[in-house]
């Protein structure tokens, strides 16, 4: 089973939820309890890819996700500042946000009709069986 750990991070009087996966949650934990300004814990020992997401609604975090620009996190996250870089915007969500565990391997399955089989694709023809 192959399991993902979700760092979810909602502004102030906003419904969007911006997310950050992370790849190993006993590093970010050490790295979380570290003072501000003294980290020595390198984000790419703990962070899956160095994107922001959010869902295609923009809100919740369950759905289509999309990663979110460097514009609209600038505008977003920090009111407009061009100084601040994605990295800044993984900074604010690793510090502020809540850890969400979640399984991520159903993400790959086709699932024809749940209904008959739980989700099960039958091969017909040639695909059961020696060619006669």
């Amino acid at each position: 089973m192959a399991t993902n750990t979700a760092i979810i991070w909602s502004p102030e009087a906003s419904q969007e939820q911006f997310i950050v996966y992370i790849d190993d949650a006993a590093e970010y934990e050490q790295w979380k309890q570290q003072p501000e300004g003294g980290k020595d814990i390198a984000l790419s020992r703990f962070v899956g890819t160095f994107s922001v997401f959010k869902t295609a609604t923009g809100v919740g975090h369950t759905g289509t996700l999309g990663e979110v620009s460097k514009q609209e996190l600038q505008n977003t996250l920090f009111g407009g500042d061009k100084n601040k870089h994605v990295e800044d915007a993984i900074v604010l969500i690793l510090t502020e946000g809540k850890p969400h565990k979640g399984d991520l391997s159903h993400s790959f399955k086709l699932t024809k009709n749940p209904g008959r089989g739980a989700g099960e694709v039958k091969g017909i023809g040639a695909q059961q069986g020696p060619h006669r």
